[in-house]
């Protein structure tokens, strides 16, 4: 997962397959490439308009063991920061806001469910070592829309000439 579109086009340039959300850049990359060949998790923009002055992400780590496990790591002692208070800002940011946002202004906690699975799903998928190989040669085969290069261009159309046998 990455948040910058441009880094995940470099992973697509790459062959790699997309888990993330679909916003940004990765409604273009699914669209050259296709959902069946990356991993999309997560609410769309339009769900989330409709509940943002409603949404609780307390409420979510009160009732999911999981999301409160997570998040415990980061102020418990069981991940470590250095000393750098990163942590614990980012674990208040997510349950109590900050001057200038809501609570988990992101929905992480909203997305954390759909996200474990999407990642589950790539794990069992990556077994399939040809089926997953033709995801990334799919990826890779699409990413011609994005580079500017002409060697990006002549690498696609070099691989379009190749099959995954």
């Amino acid at each position: 997962t990455e948040a910058s579109g441009t880094g995940n086009m470099k992973f697509m340039l790459n062959g790699t397959p997309t888990l993330g959300t679909y916003d940004g850049a990765n409604v273009e990359i699914v669209g050259e490439a296709g959902l069946e060949n990356n991993y999309i998790f997560g609410a769309r923009v339009e769900e989330l308009e409709r509940i943002r002055d409603s949404y609780d992400p307390n409420e979510i780590y009160e009732k999911d063991g999981r999301v409160r496990r997570a998040l415990d790591a980061l102020v418990d002692g069981t991940l470590s920061d250095g000393g750098t208070g990163v942590f614990r800002e980012l674990y208040d940011s997510i349950r109590k806001g900050a001057s200038w946002h809501r609570p988990d202004q992101y929905f992480l906690l909203y997305d954390f469910e759909p996200y474990r699975e999407a990642r589950l799903r790539a794990n069992r998928d990556y077994r399939d070592r040809r089926a997953f190989a033709q995801k990334e040669f799919r990826n890779l085969l699409n990413a011609g829309r994005f580079p500017a290069t002409a060697a990006s261009r002549n690498t696609r159309e070099n691989l379009e000439s190749k099959s995954i046998r």
